[in-house]
């Protein structure tokens, strides 16, 4: 049975991060299976040839699972979702949802997403909810 999909582009990304050459990856190929190329490979052999690679350094890397929210490394994006929180803890703002939160954003700043507004916008942002905050008598300390 012939690899998979997933089993041949590890080969060519270890391949890459080892730095062989293509003539040199050839010659494994040649030399170890006798096929010219990793489409050419049994699954079983597939595996053997990845094994080598760890052996020669190579590490495989895990995908990153995705959050369902996105990550925040601004202190200031960061407060502008603490504060929506709170105000959403408070009852002030009806959907706390993340998607809520964008279209407010939107509707502040003009970008569809908090992670693409600048100094300037984030600045509006956080101003307009502690005065949101200070209309719904909402302690944000």
């Amino acid at each position: 049975m012939a690899p998979s999909r997933a089993a041949l582009a590890k080969i060519h990304i270890a391949k890459k991060e080892l730095g062989l050459s293509d003539d040199a990856y050839r010659d494994i190929l040649s030399m170890h299976f006798n096929v010219p190329s990793a489409a050419g490979l049994t699954d079983r052999q597939a595996t053997v040839l990845l094994n080598t690679f760890k052996a020669k350094g190579w590490k495989e890397r895990r995908a990153q699972k995705k959050s369902a929210s996105p990550k925040y490394k601004d202190a200031r994006m960061r407060k502008v979702v603490a504060i929506w929180i709170t105000l959403g803890q408070a009852g002030a703002v009806r959907n706390r949802s993340d998607k809520a939160l964008q279209a407010y954003v939107k509707r502040l700043s003009g970008m569809n997403n908090l992670l693409w507004c600048n100094s300037r916008q984030l600045d509006i942002i956080i101003a307009s909810l502690k005065q949101w905050a200070l209309r719904e008598d909402v302690d944000l300390d």
